[in-house]
């Protein structure tokens, strides 16, 4: 074996290292003063949501009209390989592992979990009332019902329609291709 032979790496400096220093300090940060990281946690969650919780329910409710359109139109017979390709798993089998996949966790945890947490303290009301009861549920129907599907589904079919159909990397840079051509494979992309 020689020793100047270089072993291939599917790590994207650019984007590797910058999230990585990131991840450090603000696990450093949390570990170092948790009640700060706590308050600075929730100003910045409370911020978020006031300021663009009514743009994350429109982008979501626009995910579902989107992947329905898209599902029942002639786009839905688009193939996500070759025209020539055959599909590895049948319906049942494919529907099976995504269903599996997508709602492990969901049915194992947070399916009980959430709603509890929710009625136990509601965003707005008293905790434990009826009311907090009806929040807790219209939230976990929210967080597991079809809007999520709607999301994994939308970034499914864009990375399956980028990668199996035109054969590029199996990355979200490849959405942007239609835009910026070639350059996905630079700091651009």
């Amino acid at each position: 074996m020689q020793a100047d032979s270089k072993i291939p790496s599917t790590i994207l400096v650019p984007v590797f290292f910058p999230a990585v220093i990131i991840t450090l300090l603000l696990v450093i940060g949390t570990i170092s003063n948790p009640e700060l990281a706590g308050e600075a946690f929730a100003a910045t969650l409370s911020y978020l949501t006031k300021t663009f919780g009514w743009f994350y329910m429109l982008a979501v409710a626009f995910f579902l009209v989107f992947i329905v359109t898209v599902a029942i139109s002639s786009w839905g017979k688009t193939k996500l390989g070759p025209d020539h390709a055959e599909p590895q798993y049948s319906f049942p089998a494919w529907f099976a592992m995504l269903f599996s996949a997508g709602y492990g966790i969901a049915l194992l945890f947070f399916g009980v979990a959430e709603p509890v947490l929710h009625y136990a303290s509601p965003p707005q009301g008293a905790p434990e009332t009826v009311d907090a009861a009806k929040q807790a549920m219209q939230i976990a129907f929210f967080h597991w019902g079809f809007h999520i599907w709607a999301i994994y589904g939308l970034t499914g079919l864009v990375l399956a329609y980028f990668a199996f159909r035109h054969g590029l990397p199996l990355s979200m840079r490849s959405a942007l291709y239609p835009l910026i051509g070639e350059r996905i494979y630079g700091p651009i992309g």
